[in-house]
């Protein structure tokens, strides 16, 4: 049965850098600059020359945020392999239920693209951290405190 308390969280897991939680934390720094070069760089190229990218620019944010977010959560709580499938999933459902909820928010702006953007933005992160552990054979524990 599953401990309520732990179900993102293991205790040593959390207190301990290895090698695959310096790893999210590099995944995390590309990503957070990739994405932000899509919004700073790419976006106002796409805008200025009026291109159809067929809404890559506009759903940037999501698509790279989503992934930005679930490597630093990874790197932050350090999971096993079964929490790490739940911390991605938490992260998805909540961007969708978000952008859902934009619908009755006073100032929000729904758009399916960003739905979209999200959901490959989470199967990217998904690929990419079933990718890391399958690579990642001998974990090595670097500083437990």
């Amino acid at each position: 049965m599953v401990n309520p308390k732990n179900f993102f969280l293991d205790k040593e897991k959390l207190r301990t850098i290895d090698t695959i939680r310096i790893i999210y934390l590099m995944v995390f720094m590309v990503c957070f600059a990739l994405t932000e070069a899509g919004r700073y760089i790419y976006r106002p190229f796409i805008y200025a020359n009026n291109i159809n990218d067929f809404g890559i620019a506009d759903s940037m944010g999501n698509s790279g945020g989503i992934i930005v977010q679930i490597f630093f959560g990874l790197m932050l709580v350090n999971p096993t392999k079964t929490k790490g499938l739940r911390l991605i999933g938490f992260f998805v459902i909540g961007y969708v239920l978000y952008e859902v909820a934009q619908l009755i928010l006073p100032k929000g702006v729904f758009d399916w693209k960003d739905i979209y953007a999200t959901l490959i933005g989470g199967l990217i992160a998904l690929g990419l951290f079933l990718l890391l552990n399958k690579l990642v054979k001998g974990n090595k524990t670097i500083y437990k405190f």
